[in-house]
């Protein structure tokens, strides 16, 4: 049986029935761990402010170094097996740290799985593209999309409510739904073969001798590490603040970020039905500055709860415009897609390394409206860069650059 995607067969999206639950079981599991653990460190560890940052920060900064250490070795593996691996590994690191817990621990632990997840997002990614464009390209990456957003609205009210009851639970459930997820990945070779997903030797040299990728990948590229920058803030740094200063308890802090999270996914529906905003070089600042309004809300009034959802839902809503501008403008006409969405992966982690890391800084020396406003200044400084390129039209070569307004 022959299911090779193509941008003119739709039947190439059954893939989906892999990849959305796959994605969905994998945002649960981070989603859970994620957040547990800040509240370990911070309530079980006595962790500051400034370490949780770190801690935060060494995670994403170990997967994009292993994104970038593993793109070949990824290249080479069949999807389904290299997802398997770090579904199978990460419960086993979690599994391993809740029978051994310690700060040390945690820290190794959670580097350990910034590594693995390397062996997850890249090639999930680059199989979803494979062989589309186009109308069945956008609806692939909405479905993805919405799969582990979903499992994001999910995870952290969960992880907060199950931390009121113990606070290891979160990660024991992290470890179950790694576990499912090996589990399904290789029961889904009975019911779904793809000949797009296995690597065809040499494709990586041969490839497509013509490159029709647009160089508004640049712009979305800058939008989505300022958006991800931001994500990193309210991940690990902004549930401190709900915990010690808003008073609020673990599920009501999980129930607020949900907030967030039901944006990016409300988003993500959005963005998958319409297609007004693709290949639309003026559209690409529009998230960044949302984002900074957004950050100038949540700073002229953290202490209160109406803004702050108010904030959160405009931060989450820009977060999945630009993760979705950043995937498709990436992928579209590219004959290179593991290695584009290899750089995806790199810009949006290398956003949350240095929001997170200085997020914690900011936040232990001052307050959480410095932190904010420095978010606002940073999406100020995203939106300039953006318009630079737009006026020196970046990346375009002269003779092939389209008549104004046909973008």
């Amino acid at each position: 049986m022959n299911n090779r995607t193509t941008p003119s067969d739709s039947a190439g999206l059954r893939k989906m029935a892999v990849i959305g639950p796959a994605a969905f079981l994998n945002s649960l599991g981070i989603g859970s761990v994620n957040l547990g653990l800040i509240f370990i460190l911070r309530e079980i560890f006595q962790a500051p402010p400034a370490v949780v940052g770190r801690f935060g920060a060494l995670w994403s900064l170990v997967y994009f170094a292993s994104c970038l250490a593993f793109r070949k070795l990824t290249a080479r593996l069949v999807p389904r097996n290299s997802m398997t691996f770090m579904t199978a590994s990460s419960a086993a690191i979690f599994l391993v740290l809740c029978l051994f817990p310690s700060l040390p621990a945690a820290f190794l632990a959670y580097s350990a799985f910034g590594a693995v997840i390397a062996f997850f997002w890249p090639p999930l990614m680059g199989w979803l593209s494979r062989g589309l464009e186009g109308r069945d390209l956008s609806r692939a990456t909405g479905l993805f999309s919405f799969s582990w957003s979903v499992g994001g609205i999910v995870s952290p009210y969960l992880a907060g409510t199950l931390s009121e009851r113990g606070k290891f639970l979160p990660l024991w459930f992290a470890v179950a739904m790694f576990a499912a997820n090996s589990v399904f990945l290789q029961v889904s070779r009975r019911f779904l073969r793809d000949s797009d997903e296995r690597p065809v030797p040499g494709r990586a040299e041969a490839g497509p001798a013509r490159d029709g990728s647009t160089p508004l990948r640049f712009s979305a590229w800058t939008a989505v590490a300022v958006l991800y920058a931001a994500v990193g803030i309210l991940a690990n740094i902004f549930p401190l603040f709900a915990r010690s200063e808003l008073g609020l308890s673990e599920s009501r802090t999980g129930l607020l970020i949900t907030v967030r999270t039901a944006a990016t996914t409300a988003g993500f529906l959005f963005f998958g039905r319409f297609s007004f905003w693709r290949f639309r070089r003026g559209l690409l600042m529009v998230p960044t500055l949302l984002a900074g309004g957004a950050a100038l809300i949540l700073a002229l009034a953290a202490g209160s709860l109406p803004m702050l959802v108010t904030g959160l839902g405009i931060l989450g809503f820009a977060a999945a415009w630009a993760y979705n501008s950043s995937m498709f403008s990436g992928a579209s006409g590219a004959p290179d897609r593991d290695r584009r969405m290899t750089v995806h992966e790199a810009l949006l982690t290398a956003g949350q390394v240095f929001g997170s890391l200085l997020g914690g800084i900011l936040y232990q020396a001052a307050s959480m409206r410095l932190v904010f406003l420095f978010t606002a200044l940073l999406a100020g400084a995203g939106a300039w860069t953006q318009s630079w390129m737009a006026r020196r039209r970046f990346g375009e070569p002269p003779a092939h650059r389209p008549p104004l307004g046909m973008e």
